[in-house]
């Protein structure tokens, strides 16, 4: 199950990634600057993978060990 939510949170990153992109370049064409601030949308992306395999990983050694 830990993998089809990693698929969709992967294809929902990507969705979302575009769709700034697309946003940008409607405003850098209306003459808007765009400014980056903040973590960028990969490391992001990471920490959020990092915390759901760890999570898993606790899980695992948690309720693994008692069956």
């Amino acid at each position: 199950m830990l993998k089809y939510l990693t698929l969709m949170a992967i294809i929902y990153f990507f969705y979302w990634l575009i769709k700034q992109k697309i946003r940008n370049r409607k405003l850098e064409q209306q003459g808007i600057v765009v400014e980056q601030k903040g973590l960028r949308p990969i490391t992001l992306m990471s920490i959020v993978m990092v915390v759901m395999y760890g999570g898993y990983m606790l899980y695992f050694l948690i309720f693994a060990n008692n069956a």
